[in-house]
């Protein structure tokens, strides 16, 4: 028979207490550091879909976190139009407003433009005459789509070929 004897004196007592205070700290702290997280993704996407809402685009944004604490990349999945052709010059100014707004560092935004040409739905706008927009980049999508089914090979003389 075994008789196991437990004593805690008053040193034993404290240090446990401390650890568990501890372990209960840092609970605490990884709870927080994750909510911190989530806002700033939440004030990322808010901000970025709220800058393209007021110039007209409709965008869907995804904000992922790097490894860092306030490293974040983003992906913006938006129609193809044409005044985001050269979208690079719009990312560093994003970059620079989200820095300024949120005070979070986005290292990196990456561009998603889906296109589909379906070519009986391009037909049926084409009837319709649907395809009036202020932005020619559908149009430009669409002529290239019906060019290409057709080879043509032209004259051009040295003057045109200079323009």
């Amino acid at each position: 028979m075994f008789t196991l004897t437990l004593t805690l004196d008053s040193l034993a007592v404290y240090i446990v207490a401390a650890d568990v205070l501890i372990l209960l700290t840092y609970i605490l702290y990884i709870f927080q550091r994750n909510r911190k997280i989530e806002k700033s993704i939440k004030n990322i996407t808010d901000f970025i879909t709220d800058y393209f809402t007021h110039t007209g685009a409709e965008v869907r944004v995804t904000c992922f976190k790097l490894d860092g604490y306030k490293r974040f990349v983003t992906l913006i999945e938006s129609q193809p139009l044409k005044r985001f052709r050269y979208s690079n010059v719009l990312e560093n100014n994003l970059i620079s407003h989200i820095y300024q707004k949120t005070g979070n560092t986005v290292e990196k935004i990456y561009w998603r433009f889906p296109v589909v040409i379906d070519r009986d739905a391009l037909i049926a706008a084409e009837v319709q005459n649907d395809m009036a927009s202020d932005d020619s980049y559908f149009l430009d999508i669409h002529a290239a789509a019906d060019e290409s089914s057709t080879y043509k090979v032209s004259d051009a003389s040295w003057d045109e070929f200079n323009k």
